[in-house]
């Protein structure tokens, strides 16, 4: 694939990546999946770990070629391991739906944008400021609590 298709690929679907077998001979040029693709997978990864994998790859890949089950699997653990180093400052981005969701939710209220419609490195860049904010306005409303009660028992 040319240079022109991949900056047309990045217009339309932002990030890509390319991905390729140990060889280097076979690759496929895939787009980072959004927060309702990943939420999706876990959904998926719970009942069967094979065809949560087959999924991801599917809804990630960007080209029309028919790949082969190892290399499709090979792939899709990237992906994953991509997701795990965009979420290190705190996540676990193993299948935790409960974890994903309230997340989710504390994206929502921080910055009312709808989380899955987010790629996932945006969706966890905005939850680690929505953490940050989070214990910030904790810190405000103790010292405000702190000194309404100097005030009551100074008297």
């Amino acid at each position: 694939m040319d240079k022109k298709n991949i900056q047309k690929l990045k217009a339309i679907h932002g990030e890509i990546k390319k991905y390729s077998a140990e060889d280097d001979h076979l690759y496929t040029l895939c787009k980072t999946p959004n927060a309702a693709t990943f939420q999706a997978y876990l959904e998926r990864y719970k009942e069967n770990v094979y065809e949560a994998l087959v999924y991801l790859f599917d809804a990630c890949v960007l080209t029309d070629e028919t790949y082969e089950n190892d290399f499709k699997l090979s792939v899709a653990n990237s992906i994953v391991k991509d997701i795990k180093e965009a979420s290190s400052f705190s996540i676990d981005p193993t299948p935790e739906e409960d974890e994903f969701k309230k997340s989710a939710a504390l994206i929502r209220h921080a910055f009312h944008v709808d989380p899955y419609a987010l790629s996932i490195a945006e969706y966890y860049k905005l939850l680690e400021e929505a953490l940050w904010l989070q214990k910030h306005q904790n810190k405000q409303q103790e010292a405000v609590y702190v000194n309404a009660l100097a005030k009551i028992y100074s008297n």
